[in-house]
């Protein structure tokens, strides 16, 4: 993994830093898929480097770290940026931070280790047709051993993506790996919606009585990403590791769907307002780790790189869909609050619905009552 946490942040530089010289719409949305790209397979690599040295006990322990850094980020990066801008300018600005990333693409170069020190091969490419590979593409895997691998210098970037989606159909048919992937694409979707969409009108809306400045803003936002950093470590280790990751998804799923319904009946009351956000904010802590973690515990160690790759893609969908399918609601409705409520609803919907599948994956999985001879000899006679 150490290869994708070096030249991702490289990618992530081109992007920003191409993004203070674009000057048209063209080269921003190029810059743009570039940064996106990078940042797929920086946070790809560097949840997968964190699986490799944790084990089922203590996974959401050791990734909690990564996303309080993360959070941390989300925190710090609006106030920096906004004084880089009103000190150097906005395209200087954007040189600047895609010279960071630079920096820290050299310093990962230098100190990161690889954790994964076996060959990278997946066993599907063993079983396709011979007929698709010549024979010297194909090396022993074992001294006593007739079967091959492909050799990994030899895969083309083709088929080594087609035989990586090849992977997601039977991933798929597995009932945990689906219902998480559901639940994660409508979490994304009520939080694109509403946190991403709609909390940023409702707080610079004159309607709601808050009419908050882009500074106001900015620090409505810290203080939910301070809260996240605080209570991520013990929310990983408390909660998500030691009482389970179900429960954490299902708590965490309802806290955010209430804070949703809550928050716009208190924007005349500030401090129950904060108060709420607040909350919210817990509910993402829970959510931080929690379906990484089930994911990658319901998974062989060769399928876990794609089994996150299909739970990062769910997000990525219902992120997509969220914001757009939340807004229009809100045109529709000529309401905010409205709209914000109907997100809320939906998650608490698709909660309800995760809880109960799992409870019949459970159910089905439990063996058998054990029952004793005399129950057997009554129920005979019966």
């Amino acid at each position: 993994m150490q290869p994708f946490l070096t030249w991702s942040l490289a990618v992530i530089a081109l992007g920003v830093g191409g993004i203070g010289a674009a000057g048209s719409f063209e080269e921003l949305y190029l810059c743009r898929l570039l940064t996106g790209a990078g940042v797929a397979a920086l946070t790809t690599g560097s949840q997968l480097m964190v699986t490799d040295v944790s084990t089922p006990l203590n996974r959401a322990t050791t990734m909690s770290p990564i996303v309080s850094a993360f959070a941390a980020g989300t925190a710090l990066g609006p106030a920096i940026g906004g004084a880089l801008v009103d000190i150097l300018g906005l395209q200087s600005t954007f040189f600047l931070v895609g010279s960071s990333y630079l920096g820290v693409c050299g310093l990962n170069s230098y100190i990161l280790e690889e954790t994964k020190h076996k060959p990278f091969f997946l066993p599907q490419w063993a079983d396709m047709e011979s007929s698709r590979f010549p024979h010297d593409y194909y090396e022993p895997t074992g001294k006593n051993s007739s079967h091959t691998n492909l050799k990994r210098d030899q895969v083309s970037l083709g088929v080594a993506t087609k035989t990586a989606l090849a992977q997601w159909a039977p991933l798929f048919q597995k009932p945990k790996i689906r219902n998480i992937m559901i639940m994660n694409g409508f979490y994304w979707f009520s939080l694109a919606g509403s946190q991403m969409t709609l909390l940023p009108l409702l707080l610079t809306n004159s309607a709601s009585g808050l009419e908050l400045t882009a500074s106001g803003v900015g620090q409505v936002y810290m203080l939910m990403s301070v809260v996240q950093v605080l209570s991520n470590p013990f929310m990983a280790r408390y909660l998500v590791d030691s009482i389970g990751k179900v429960p954490a998804i299902a708590g965490g799923c309802g806290v955010i769907a209430s804070s949703m319904t809550i928050l716009p009946l208190c924007t005349d009351n500030w401090p129950l307002f904060v108060g709420t956000l607040g909350f919210w904010a817990l509910g993402s802590s829970m959510l931080s780790t929690a379906p990484l973690a089930y994911i990658s515990d319901s998974v062989d160690e060769d399928q876990r790189a794609q089994a996150i790759a299909m739970l990062r893609t769910s997000g990525d969908v219902g992120f997509l869909f969220g914001s757009s399918c939340v807004g229009a609601l809100a045109d529709m409705s000529g309401s905010i609050e409205v709209a914000m409520q109907s997100s809320g609803g939906f998650l608490s919907a698709a909660t309800f619905w995760f809880i109960v599948r799992q409870t019949m994956l459970h159910n089905a999985s439990a063996p058998p009552k054990k029952v004793s001879s005399g129950q057997n000899e009554d129920a005979q006679k019966k």
